[in-house]
């Protein structure tokens, strides 16, 4: 059996040797990267007090989790509370994705109960997909936490470092454990991956009651109990212990699940649907829709609700940074230097909003990706159906997704600043607006991949993550403008900080309208790649 095991341990590591390679350095960077920022972001003992004493409003408590160690603060101290739920969310987000990947989609291509028909135990697969989600984050606490030592910034210590990367490790396999037993109890890839994230968002807000209340709700959720850790203050052991406690937990009945059920479905069955499809889901259109509906609601509400939680901040925007000349220096580098911090905070929201929104974009048009690894396009393409067709329908959803949750996420954030008087609703649609070319430009990259490099469709998220750094980053550490306009999102006006300007815009739009038609093209002349 052990043999078994270790020979499909092989299997799996064959597999995940670019993604999870990836995966593991981008988080490892990520954690020595802010750790290095601190020291300089921060430079005096008074601006890092003046920091988090900021930090110590019900907002940010909610964005963030509780303030801890002003009595002896350090930089370490300050970027373990601040960074900590961040990178937590991150790498349950990469177990959730590993785990899926390797149970539930495995059993819906069929590879599955191909793996078992040889000499492979039935509860073998599981096992395996979890013991290497369990290596995957011990090496990001190991290397994580080595790197902290090596930078070795103010109140650095080993027992800090280990708590820091071992509480974001601990959540991570934790929800690797519960998306193991969504995969048992749901018949469908969708439907465990949905359920784990929903899960993830529920403890975020029950992390968030908890830690403004004072009560056990913050202890009850993986978030919140990993922030109980407090890295390089008290350097608290025993949240780790339950994470992981609860992993085993969720494992165990993962396996008795999985070892009663019959292979291929699921406890809870699948939902049966109407004899007869309506007109609409008889469309193509209608078809591309009703694969990326359940999605798009989701992401819906989740776009609103960031929104709103931003929104929270503005009223006590001004009284956070009036003392605080260094955050008062951040907001205008990422704003533009505006000499407004409202005005600054607005584009830089903006920013982060449109970098979100680009995901459900990519993802719409990679699940035309997806529809054909699996086969099942073969079957539309036998009828009256065109490719030319197809594709048009879903670059057009990732269009229209991307235009309702930009409006979205201004009204999110003017829901719960509206109070206040100080962003004008006109203000913030102007604001999320001119992101929207910058969004469909990186949705024609991942169609002009679907078209011409259909293997290589993950390289838009190299493209997504440069983005990303250019704007926490770019003006902040002062990168060369070129470099900052390589990114679609570096071109894109800081309104209300600068006017707006057409021409960048229209070239957005442009250069988005040649990559969408260049992926037409290729798409309606390349092979059909069946294969999962």
């Amino acid at each position: 059996m052990l043999a078994n095991a270790s020979r499909y341990l092989r299997f799996i590591i064959r597999r995940e040797r670019v993604i999870s390679s990836i995966w593991v350095a981008a988080l490892v960077l990520s954690i020595i990267g802010l750790t290095a920022m601190y020291p300089s972001l921060f430079p005096t003992p008074q601006a890092l007090l003046d920091m988090q004493s900021g930090l110590n409003t019900p907002a940010m408590i909610a964005m963030m989790g509780p303030v801890y160690g002003l009595d002896a603060l350090t930089p370490a101290i300050a970027m373990a509370q601040e960074c900590l739920i961040w990178v937590a969310i991150t790498i349950i987000v990469m177990n959730i994705f590993l785990v899926n990947r390797h149970t539930r989609i495995d059993e819906e291509l069929g590879r599955h109960e191909m793996l078992i028909s040889l000499p492979v135990g039935r509860l073998t697969g599981s096992f395996v997909t979890l013991f290497w989600a369990l290596l995957m984050n011990l090496a990001v606490a190991l290397l994580g936490g080595l790197g902290i030592l090596a930078l070795n910034i103010e109140g650095t210590t080993a027992a800090g470092a280990f708590a820091y990367t071992g509480s974001i490790a601990a959540q991570g396999f934790l929800f690797a454990a519960i998306t193991l037993l969504a995969a048992q109890l749901f018949s469908t890839a969708h439907g465990a991956s949905g359920f784990s994230f929903l899960l993830l968002g529920l403890c975020y807000i029950l992390r968030a009651s908890g830690d403004m209340s004072g009560n056990a709700l913050s202890v009850i959720s993986p978030l919140g109990l990993g922030l109980k850790v407090e890295a390089f203050y008290t350097d608290a052991y025993w949240p780790i212990y339950v994470l992981l406690g609860e992993a085993v937990v969720f494992a165990v009945a993962a396996f008795a699940v999985n070892a009663i059920r019959d292979i291929g479905a699921g406890v809870i069955p699948a939902r049966k649907g109407r004899a007869h499809a309506s007109r609409f889901l008889c469309s193509p259109f209608g078809f591309a829709w009703r694969m990326t509906s359940r999605t798009f609601l989701i992401w819906a509400i989740a776009v609103f609700a960031l929104g709103a939680s931003y929104g929270t901040v503005v009223g006590e925007l001004d009284k956070f940074v009036e003392s605080n000349e260094t955050i008062k220096q951040m907001l205008q580098a990422i704003g533009g230097g505006s000499s407004s911090l409202v005005d600054a905070y607005v584009p830089m929201l903006s920013g982060i909003m449109g970098m979100l929104i680009s995901i459900p974009a990519i993802n719409a048009i990679n699940r035309l990706r997806a529809e054909e690894r699996r086969g099942r396009l073969e079957q539309l393409y036998s009828k009256r159906v065109s490719r030319a067709t197809l594709y048009l329908c879903f670059a057009a959803i990732a269009v229209i997704e991307a235009v309702v949750l930009t409006a979205l996420s201004a009204l999110g954030l003017y829901a719960t600043s509206a109070s206040t008087g100080l962003l004008p609703l006109d203000t913030l649609l102007a604001a999320s607006y001119v992101q929207l070319p910058a969004i469909l430009v990186v949705a024609g990259l991942t169609a002009l991949l679907l078209g011409c490099l259909p293997r290589f469709t993950a390289l838009v998220w190299a493209v997504f993550g440069y983005s990303f750094l250019m704007l926490y980053f770019g003006r902040l550490f002062d990168v060369p403008e070129a470099a900052r306009r390589i990114s679609p999102f570096g071109n894109v006006p800081l309104i209300p900080v600068e006017q707006f300007a057409l021409t960048p815009e229209a070239i957005l739009v442009a250069i988005a309208l040649v990559l969408f038609a260049a992926g037409f093209i290729s798409y309606r002349r390349r092979d059909m790649v069946w294969k999962a």
